[in-house]
């Protein structure tokens, strides 16, 4: 069941209003009518547990810390949450994950939330990917989330920019991955080229995601690792135009 989704915001604020509400995420729920926004509540209430089930039977207490998170959740959170893990499961639910590799508590948990606070649909759909990605290897480094939630669609669109760039077919492939899930909603890399990305770059670069080399950005190991952790896990790079 899809989700009811809601406006390319780019920018949320996480502070309290003083309300018990989060900042901004209140305002999107008030532009929803009543009737559809209270099914939605329902709907991810009733069907988040069953979407973290397959994530986590394998792992011992994992889908508690889970359950509690999002039992903890304002009811816009909870669903921004199902609608990022219900991505998640449908970018693995042709894939067979890796043996002997179990979804880490830090990574999913963290992930979850960030998730539920994000109201642009283009980044929610990159923690998807993320989310995805630890439930399908399980090895999504911890640090990934942190960077991620500090990162605007025009960050992404830039960093995917770079790693096209980058002399690796693998690579090149990952970036305009990554490029359609952050221009799927009609923001593309022209749009961001149009402007000064300067303040992007550097930005990217004090993240430890790119450097300068020769005058030219390029994406560190450390960004290249990121960009995979961020890119949809069933986009199949072996069949990409490369």
């Amino acid at each position: 069941m899809q989700y009811p989704l809601v406006g390319n915001e780019e920018n949320y604020v996480s502070e309290d209003d003083g309300s018990g509400d989060l900042a901004g995420i209140g305002k999107v729920a008030q532009a929803i009518p009543e009737a559809g926004w209270t099914k939605a509540i329902d709907t991810a209430c009733d069907t988040f547990s069953d979407l973290i089930a397959p994530i986590t039977k394998t792992t011992a207490g994992l889908g508690a810390l889970i359950q509690a998170k999002f039992d903890a959740m304002i009811d816009v959170q909870k669903v921004f949450a199902a609608d990022a893990v219900q991505r998640a499961r449908q970018k693995t639910q042709n894939l067979i994950p890796p043996e002997n590799q179990r979804p880490s508590a830090r990574v999913l948990v963290k992930a979850i939330e960030e998730a539920s606070l994000e109201s642009d649909e283009n980044l929610r759909d990159i923690w998807a990917n993320l989310i995805a990605n630890e439930i399908h290897g399980g090895a999504v480094h911890p640090v990934f989330p942190q960077i991620l939630s500090q990162l605007s669609a025009s960050d992404a669109l830039v960093l995917a920019q770079i790693a096209e760039k980058n002399a690796k077919k693998t690579m090149k492939a990952y970036a305009r991955a990554l490029t359609a899930s952050v221009s799927v909603f009609g923001f593309g890399v022209t749009t961001v080229l149009g402007e000064s990305s300067d303040a992007h770059h550097e930005y990217l670069d004090r993240l430890g995601l790119v450097e300068k080399r020769d005058g030219f950005w390029s994406l560190t190991h450390f960004g290249e690792e990121f960009v995979a952790a961020v890119t949809d896990p069933s986009f199949s790079v072996a069949s990409a135009d490369v």
